[in-house]
């Protein structure tokens, strides 16, 4: 399941679920966008081949992050750059919010353990805007 979260005809983000996807590799963001995401299923004993990406320099213009939750839930209020809400999301065990652009809150409704992947490389001096 993917939510699409938009404000009029622009994603702000996406509400991901790979609870019910089928075998194989499936790309969840466009090939353009900073930071990538694959929903993966496989059986027992499949092997992807070794591998890494060759070095080369990247221009990323915008930050994006993903929360993924591995234990409990949590409340994410995503919003505009300016602040605007636009919707909250209830993302629980084993669901990703992927924020594409605009800004978000996250209240933790239950215990949780969670990871937030953002690109970077990031400056010692915090971007950081609170709205």
């Amino acid at each position: 399941m993917i939510i699409e979260i938009k404000l009029k005809a622009k994603v702000i983000g996406l509400h991901i679920d790979n609870a019910d996807i089928e075998d194989g590799t499936h790309p969840v963001t466009p090939s353009d966008w900073p930071l990538q995401l694959l929903m993966m299923k496989r059986k027992e004993g499949h092997i992807f081949a070794k591998h890494t990406h060759k070095i080369m320099d990247r221009q990323i213009p915008m930050l994006q992050e993903a929360i993924v939750v591995n234990k409990g839930k949590l409340l994410i209020t995503v919003c505009d750059r300016n602040g605007i809400d636009i919707g909250g999301y209830e993302v629980s065990a084993g669901q990703c919010l992927f924020l594409v652009d605009g800004g978000y809150k996250v209240e933790v409704i239950e215990d949780a353990a969670f990871y937030e992947f953002k690109n970077g490389p990031h400056s010692k001096v915090s971007d950081k805007v609170f709205l």
